[in-house]
């Protein structure tokens, strides 16, 4: 299942690296063709300056000494034309309202230099050359001056309109690989997420009979009598008949029990029953700071003398157990480690103790912790605190 999380993984990040790439590639392209426009639109301006510089020219050539007025009369007349061509196109084609009126009043200027152009054709055909000249320097220069004015304001317009183009398509490129990068953290995080939830939700400080996210409901509880007056509520969560009798057997006749010489024999039983690697039935000390191993099972005497006793506000299951006073497990930390149950000893009068079992499997199977609660709660009627690291006397019958 985790190398399946891995590949889902792997294909939505290529999938969202594709993406945000072709997006990139796109973005590039028009980023590439807004500049290319926009330089276009720049060398267009450039040559209606031009135009306008010429036409100026050809105008005053009407009444220039040995040139021909009919010359640039044709001259003239295609420039303007084609200044009203250009002009108009660009109107059309303006990014928005503000440069469409420079061009507009661009136009009206050239419109105005045409009328003014007339009426100096004909005061050159009627020979009347100083009229012509106060027409040519004086009236069509102001229009032409008009055109050359707007088509500045046009120029300024466009560069604006342009930037502002540029910078919306950066910013929407940003705000693309901003959202991929965010999706690849979400997906990322919920991979991580469900590695984690994959694994045994019975970790360090996870109660025991907690059923894990997704898990089916346990199944109704029932009454089990263990002998000797007890009985305990348990569920059948994955626990077989014969560890059920096993157990009832075993607290059975811990129930019965009137000699503490015959503990270490019930505590062997009761590792068998729970399958266990080694058991530790851990006392408090009278102080009510320690717990001290009473009885064990599965460990050398040097293992157990390393033991020594371990502080109540530990950081170890065993001691937060016994805070708590609510079952606790723990997985190995490597795959061929084992894990850990520790299930406090409740009495009437608090916590005396807690029952610490090392597993065989590195995850505590539910059937040892139910069988774990089973047994402890037995334990717990013949464990009493201590005053050192000795096994613990029995409970007297008569209290």
């Amino acid at each position: 299942m985790k190398q399946r999380r891995l590949g889902v993984l792997l294909i939505l990040t290529l999938i969202v690296a594709g993406v945000s790439l072709g997006q990139d590639l796109r973005f590039d392209n028009s980023l590439g063709a807004a500049r290319a426009d926009a330089a276009g639109r720049d060398a267009r301006l450039a040559a209606i300056d031009r135009d306008l510089a010429d036409l100026r020219a050809a105008h005053a050539g009407y009444v220039a000494t040995g040139q021909d007025p009919a010359y640039w009369m044709g001259e003239a007349a295609t420039l303007a034309g084609r200044l009203e061509t250009e002009l108009s196109a660009l109107s059309a084609a303006a990014p928005d309202d503000e440069t469409r009126q420079h061009y507009e009043r661009a136009l009206a200027a050239v419109a105005g230099f045409n009328t003014i152009d007339e009426r100096t054709r004909k005061f050159v055909s009627d020979n009347q050359l100083f009229l012509a000249s106060d027409l040519i320097f004086m009236d069509s220069a102001e229009a032409t001056q008009k055109a050359a004015a707007a088509l500045a304001e046009a120029r300024g317009a466009e560069h604006r309109a342009a930037e502002a183009s540029l910078y919306t398509t950066r910013w929407l490129r940003f705000s693309m690989d901003g959202l991929a990068m965010g999706f690849l953290v979400v997906v990322a995080f919920l991979a991580v997420r469900g590695a984690r939830d994959e694994a045994d939700t019975a970790g360090d400080g996870a109660e025991v009979g907690a059923p894990a996210t997704g898990a089916p409901a346990a199944p109704p509880a029932r009454d089990l009598d263990l002998g000797g007056g007890a009985a305990v509520i348990v569920r059948e969560v994955g626990v077989s008949r014969a560890g059920l009798d096993d157990a009832a057997e075993l607290c059975g006749d811990l129930a019965r029990l009137s000699d503490s010489r015959d503990l270490p024999a019930i505590v062997e039983r009761a590792a068998r029953v729970l399958d266990a690697r080694g058991l530790v039935l851990w006392a408090v000390d009278t102080s009510g700071s320690l717990l001290q191993p009473a009885l064990t099972h599965g460990y050398s005497d040097r293992v157990i003398k390393r033991l020594g006793s371990l502080q109540i506000d530990g950081d170890n299951v065993t001691a937060l157990a016994f805070r708590s006073m609510k079952p606790q497990t723990m997985k190995g930390a490597g795959e061929d480690a084992p894990g850990a149950v520790a299930v406090p000893l409740v009495t009437t009068t608090g916590c005396v103790g807690v029952l610490a079992v090392e597993t065989r499997s590195r995850r505590p199977k539910s059937e040892t912790c139910a069988l774990a609660r089973i047994v402890a709660s037995q334990f717990s009627t013949v464990i009493q605190p201590v005053t050192s690291p000795a096994s613990p006397a029995l409970k007297s019958r008569a209290d």
